[in-house]
């Protein structure tokens, strides 16, 4: 099993509610280093979408995106899950340090 960081961007599958096929989406792990380690097979994850056009006020623009490894210009969704590790399809890349300081400040704000 691939073990995963705090700051990690992965592609995870979300599956559709009627049928089961899933579509991938692009997720950034926001779990601790001790969760992480600890938990039996589960991380806590923040959405990341493409769609910026639909960005909230807390929500927050990835400006490293590139480095991150997404295709496309992105932001933090304010939609936070638990998942099992086997439903994460790879990993993409890491959130530079600009970046994870920017989710940790949006995270601050929402909990």
């Amino acid at each position: 099993m691939t073990d995963f960081s705090k700051y990690d961007v992965v592609v995870v599958k979300f599956p559709f509610a009627s049928s089961l096929k899933y579509k991938a989406r692009p997720a950034v792990i926001i779990s601790s280093p001790t969760y992480n380690q600890t938990s039996r097979n589960s991380l806590l994850i923040l959405a990341i979408s493409s769609q910026t056009e639909n960005k909230l006020s807390m929500e927050a623009y990835v400006y490293d995106w590139k480095e991150a490894g997404l295709l496309k210009p992105s932001i933090f969704k304010s939609s936070i899950a638990t998942i099992e590790k086997d439903v994460i399809l790879t990993r993409l890349g890491t959130l530079s340090k600009n970046d994870a300081e920017r989710l940790d400040s949006m995270l601050g704000g929402m909990c």
